[in-house]
């Protein structure tokens, strides 16, 4: 009742009523139970009657198709009971084969202890003793031997495994007899990070097969558009797909919220505003932001809107036990509202909310209904409210509310034919296992180049007692390679390509660590850092040593760089006719160059500084592009460079991708290039070749649908634009759009 009064309340307000965009009503939906065709061990049985527990269609459909031996992808809703799916055949197999063991993937350690959580509970209650343990970076060392030699189920996540991988002798025993590898939150691995842990999955598969073993596949993933191309591409397996959910779903109402209505208040202090009316209501209510620094603010203005209870931020970089307290405290009620980044969309167990409200559009249909299904996952009524921000994507759902619920989800994508990533890859498996030719079934076509590639750099070396067939330097012509020198996993970080960190440093202590990319536009010199919502001024910028000196800055300003961008096609791979224009798909070649900042109040334009010594990053990747060489009519500086805005802005429609991924440019000749903002590529610029009509065609209706005259942050003005917004021609970029899209 508490939902509707809240509703009611603000639909009663004359000034609130005009935000409230939409309300959509999803009713309640029965449970679709079904019974195995075979029962399950005593145990098991057992612990499923004494909790009360019958398996949804979905889950019996995973056990079956287990019991086969098939490979499985698991895709429902949120709190549809995914974990018991996967649990309860991983427990009746390693029941009926002892010895057996199997290996559980998050992408985070917080699910992992989570989880483990759970998985005590069930060991406990069916009597089956599999010593589950987690094994990451924060066991204890004292521990790592014994679950490595005793345990027979362990959790852990990428990141850690990468660095076990090397030391696989001491790990055996497990891997001898692994007979599963679950991995969760699938959709989680794309982009950089998924096509990373993609060759870390072959390279488990390749010691594996040394080990003689080929274990079972389960994968759990929230929605997508191809799930089955998502698993065999992270794990080179083949699945079987089970979709249909059967778990019930209480009665769920969501709320668009018009932030633009009211626009003598920023976007953020409305999301504290509403955040705080859940709260005054007697609803527990999980917000989330967009941001580290944003979390730590919304959560201020929040509380100081409800006096007398506690709303508080939640965000990585807390230590893990300050976490684990504030999970328990939500859990328990003694917390009325977190504020969090993103590291609550993932199924860590807070209870079951009453309401969640978006801070912004998270950017993919996925993560929508992953956040959205935080709330009432212990079956009551409950309330998810999505606030617009101005951008073409929020834009486009404010039009669109019913696309979240009616459209497939984005493709998650990634990128086998990254050949940095690859060539990573191919150097840690050389230190794990000495290469051989046969090894190109793990890593593909370009496997015996890139081994070429890394003697002549002299990272691997003939292995002792083994000498080349042949002088050409080929793959093919030698025997065994191994990795020379120590420690190659270290070398390669799992969630960014570029390998260069910089370190920002205030009064000798390391304040945190940058890529190249980030350092260049977010810490050059001159430009003012925020730091746990503190500005720092940078006051030194070291190239040589990669450190950033930073003081702290007490004005109420901010910078914004300002950047030029060239690209020079480097290999058209594929082409097509599209609409009159010839649509590319292939590599370039980016140079970005920083050249100067804006320094900002929140108020005004403060002035512009050009850099002595410009920043230049050149990197090789892959791009979508199409020329318009005749334009009447139209201002074409203007009227393209809005386009390529408004078409990154919508791009995350199509890819699960953030528009940060992507950059765009407009060259002298009038081509428009969309590019992968990755050295080599991930795939989001392939994806958009393929989509390329859609993704015009949405463009079209966030700027037919948006009322501004010139343009505005809701359709073609970008907080990421390295010139300033500047030109942009709105009517010309519409003119260009319409004049393309009717002759699809």
């Amino acid at each position: 009742m508490s939902v509707q009064k809240l509703i009611s309340a603000l639909l009663d307000n004359r000034d609130l009523k005009k935000q409230v965009a939409i309300i959509i009503e999803k009713a309640e939906t029965p449970p679709r139970y079904s019974v195995l065709r075979e029962a399950l061990p005593a145990g098991l049985q057992q612990y499923l009657s004494r909790h009360q527990i019958r398996l949804y269609t979905h889950q019996t459909e995973v056990i079956e198709k287990a019991r086969t031996g098939s490979n499985v992808a698991l895709v429902t809703s949120t709190a549809s009971g995914k974990t018991l799916a996967f649990t309860i055949p991983v427990f009746e197999q390693l029941f009926k084969n002892p010895g057996s063991t199997a290996l559980f993937l998050y992408p985070m350690k917080a699910l992992s202890y989570d989880q483990l959580r759970e998985i005590k509970k069930m060991e406990e209650g069916t009597e089956i003793n599999l010593r589950a343990a987690v094994y990451d970076g924060d066991t204890p060392k004292e521990e790592r031997k014994s679950i490595r030699e005793n345990s027979r189920l362990i959790l852990s996540n990428p990141h850690a495994l990468h660095h076990y991988l090397s030391w696989h002798r001491l790990w055996s025993r497990f891997f001898r007899q692994l007979r599963f590898i679950v991995i969760d939150e699938a959709h989680w691995y794309r982009g950089i990070f998924g096509t990373n842990v993609a060759f870390l999955l072959r390279r488990l598969r390749r010691i594996l097969e040394h080990y003689k073993t080929d274990p079972q596949f389960i994968i759990s993933s929230a929605t997508m558009a191809d799930p089955l191309e998502h698993a065999g591409s992270l794990t080179g397996k083949r699945f079987e797909l089970v979709s249909k959910d059967g778990s019930s779903q209480g009665k769920k109402t969501y709320l668009f919220w018009d932030t633009s209505a009211k626009p003598d208040r920023s976007q953020h202090l409305q999301t504290a505003d509403l955040t705080a009316a859940c709260v005054q209501h007697g609803l527990q209510t999980l917000c989330f932001s967009v941001s580290r620094k944003m979390t730590e603010l919304t959560a201020t203005w929040a509380n100081k809107l409800v006096p007398g209870t506690e709303i508080v931020p939640y965000r990585a970089g807390y230590l893990p036990e300050d976490r684990r307290e504030l999970e328990k405290k939500f859990k328990e009620k003694q917390i009325a509202g977190i504020i969090s980044t993103n590291a609550l969309e993932l199924g860590v167990n807070i209870g079951g909310l009453d309401a969640v409200v978006l801070g912004g559009y998270p950017g993919t249909i996925s993560s929508f209904h992953q956040r959205a299904g935080r709330a009432g996952r212990s079956g009551q009524e409950s309330l998810v409210m999505q606030m617009l921000f101005d951008n073409p994507l929020d834009t486009y759902l404010q039009a669109n509310p019913h696309y979240l619920f009616e459209e497939p989800s984005e493709q998650a994508v990634i990128s086998l034919g990254n050949r940095k990533i690859l060539k990573n890859h191919v150097m840690c498996a050389a230190e794990e296992l000495p290469l051989v030719k046969e090894d190109e079934k793990w890593f593909g076509v370009e496997y015996e180049s890139i081994v070429s590639e890394l003697i002549k750099e002299q990272a691997i070396r003939l292995n002792s007692g083994d000498i080349p067939e042949g002088r050409r330097g080929r793959a093919a012509s030698i025997k065994k390679y191994r990795y020379n020198g120590s420690g190659s996993f270290f070398q390669v970080n799992l969630s960014d390509i570029e390998g260069d960190s910089y370190k920002l440093i205030c009064d000798g202590h390391i304040l945190e660590e940058l890529s190249r990319r980030q350092a260049y536009s977010e810490a050059h010199p001159g430009a003012i850092f925020l730091h746990r919502a503190e500005p720092y001024l940078v006051a030194d910028f070291d190239e040589k040593t990669k450190t950033v000196l930073l003081r702290p800055y007490d004005r109420e300003t901010y910078t914004t760089p300002l950047k030029e961008t060239r690209v020079k096609i480097d290999k058209i791979m594929q082409k097509r006719q599209l609409a009159g224009h010839i649509l590319h798909y292939g590599q370039v070649v980016v140079d970005e160059e920083v050249y100067g900042y804006v320094r900002r109040s929140f108020s005004k334009t403060l002035g512009k500084n050009i850099l002595e010594n410009p920043l230049s990053l050149q990197y090789r990747t892959e791009a979508v592009w199409i020329g318009f060489n005749k334009l009447r009519g139209v201002n074409p500086d203007g009227g393209l460079h809005a386009l390529e805005h408004l078409l990154i802005g919508v791009a995350p429609l199509l890819a699960m991708c953030d528009r940060w991924d992507l950059g765009g440019v407009c060259s002298a000749s009038r081509e428009l290039f969309l590019y992968d903002g990755f050295p080599e590529g991930i795939g989001i610029s392939r994806h958009l070749y393929q989509k390329y009509e859609v993704l015009a065609a949405k463009a079209l209706e966030v700027i037919l649908g948006c009322p501004c005259e010139s343009g505005c942050p809701k359709c073609i003005m970008s907080p990421k634009c390295g010139n300033n917004n500047d030109p942009l021609d709105k009517n010309s970029a519409r003119i260009i759009l319409e004049s393309f899209v009717r002759r699809f």
